[in-house]
């Protein structure tokens, strides 16, 4: 009999996401992983580009590079506008939709 993996859909690549992403490692789910933005911001660094100590690509990574090791991680872009929990899909504003289980 073979398994079947839930899907799991994380909604945002903050530190919530990512922390979410890294707690689900070793478990046997596929994750789907949704953000506007395809980079990270290290929003407690800021201050430091402001201030022209770092350089933005020290405070901004992206998405796919901090979970390139991660086969169960897909990651994509877009802006989602709802959750259809009746249906179990995240909506997107470009019309599509996520399933998750």
């Amino acid at each position: 009999m073979s398994e079947t993996r839930h899907h799991v859909v994380v909604i945002g690549a903050g530190f919530g996401g990512l922390e979410l992403t890294r707690a689900l490692a070793g478990v046997p789910v596929r994750i789907t992983m949704i953000d506007k933005r395809n980079h990270h911001l290290f929003q407690p660094l800021l201050y430091q580009v402001a201030t022209t100590s770092l350089a933005t690509s020290e405070v901004a990574w992206p998405i796919r590079h901090l979970l390139r090791r991660r086969k169960d991680v897909t990651t994509l872009l877009g802006t989602v506008t709802g959750v259809d929990r009746a249906g179990k899909r995240v909506l997107l504003q470009d019309g599509s939709s996520v399933p998750y289980d």
